[in-house]
């Protein structure tokens, strides 16, 4: 089945939406995060991407650095613990 342009462009936005919608909330960017982990090399790797999709969309970034992110995701897994 073919798409007109217009058709695939309303699926991609659609989709774009959809991760922009996840990775607006905390729990969101780090649940994205383990579902892109076991693509990726390294957890660093997952990292990178993921911010780099932040950056996209929302033009700034959710965590200084890999560490500060390592830290919030601990504090993250904590809080599911309780």
């Amino acid at each position: 089945m073919h798409q007109s342009p217009e058709e695939f462009k309303q699926f991609i936005s659609a989709r774009v939406l959809l991760v922009a919608r996840q990775l607006a909330t905390r729990q969101g960017f780090f649940e994205y995060w383990f579902k892109i982990l076991p693509k990726c090399k390294s957890h660093k790797t997952a990292f990178d991407i993921v911010s780099f999709l932040y950056f996209l969309l929302f033009k700034e970034e959710k965590y200084a650095s890999f560490n500060s992110f390592q830290s919030q995701k601990k504090r993250y897994l904590k809080s599911l613990k309780k």
